[in-house]
Order: C-alpha cells, then sequence, then structure tokens
C-alpha cells in the first residue's frame, strides 16, 4: 500500500500561526525599508499601527527579526 503525506498546501498540516510582536504595548508588522540611497540597505523594518517605522535608538528603524 502507498503511504501518502500530506500536502503543503493543507490547511490543516500547517502549524499555528505567528504570535504578533509587541513593541511598547504596540501591535507592530513588518514592512520594507530601502534605505539604500542614505547607506542603510534594504530590509524587513518593524512598523506600527498608525503606519510609523519603529526607530532604535542611532535613528535607524528596527529590523523585525530583532525584536
Amino acid at each position: 500500500m502507498l503511504k501518502t503525506s500530506k500536502s503543503k498546501n493543507d490547511p490543516t498540516a500547517r502549524g499555528p500561526a505567528q504570535q504578533t510582536k509587541m513593541v511598547e504595548g504596540k501591535k507592530v508588522k513588518p514592512a520594507l525599508y530601502v534605505g539604500t540611497a542614505i547607506g542603510h540597505g534594504r530590509y524587513i523594518a518593524a512598523q506600527d499601527e498608525s503606519g510609523k517605522l519603529v526607530m532604535g535608538r542611532e535613528g535607524r528603524p528596527v529590523a523585525y527579526r530583532d525584536l
């Protein structure tokens, strides 16, 4: 008898949704930051619910993965 595996597109096979990240009590979401003109490069930064980027101590947007 053939053994069938679950499809990667099967919603029941997927894990639980990732928890939302929080900064100072506000939910944040990922946003693409393009700062190549000023030497910062391109990366996924954290953006709060109002649409403002979450800034770090040195004045650069905080990378989403660092939260």
